[in-house]
């Protein structure tokens, strides 16, 4: 799950997909895949004084969130460092772990992972709309 959906999902807007998909997280409902880079982006961006405004958190909440999140997952362990030509570097470590666990990207950014590589090796990348109908069978 790349870190805007967490964002997202953390506002808490209650009809919202990133919302229900964070829940299902949470509610171990949906298995979450962590890397340590991951739960150290998570926990960085989640604290940041414009994201934690967005938000509506404290500093404690959102370090606890990310506790969680790191407490409900399953920790994948990358053995191959995959450089697939995304625009941002940054996002690297989400295909890592991804390919690592044999997952989808769940994320809005999809024209950040859309380019490079990922594509010639059939690579699953949904929005959290797609993930959320094709895991629960349910349209949003």
């Amino acid at each position: 799950m790349d870190t805007n959906v967490v964002v997202a999902g953390a506002c808490r807007r209650e009809g919202s997909v990133a919302y229900r998909v964070l829940m299902g997280v949470l509610e171990r409902r949906v298995p979450l895949m962590l890397t340590e880079a991951i739960a150290l982006e998570y926990l960085d961006v989640l604290q940041r004084p414009r994201v934690l405004k967005l938000m509506k958190l404290e500093l404690s909440e959102a370090a606890d969130l990310v506790t969680a999140l790191i407490a409900v997952s399953r920790e994948t362990q990358i053995g191959f460092s995959w450089r697939p030509n995304l625009t941002d570097e940054a996002d690297n470590k989400f295909v890592e772990a991804a390919i690592s666990a044999a997952a989808p990207i769940v994320t809005y950014n999809l024209r950040h992972f859309g380019g490079g590589d990922l594509m010639r090796h059939g690579w699953g990348l949904m929005t959290p709309a797609e993930f959320f109908t094709r895991y629960f069978g349910e349209e949003v």
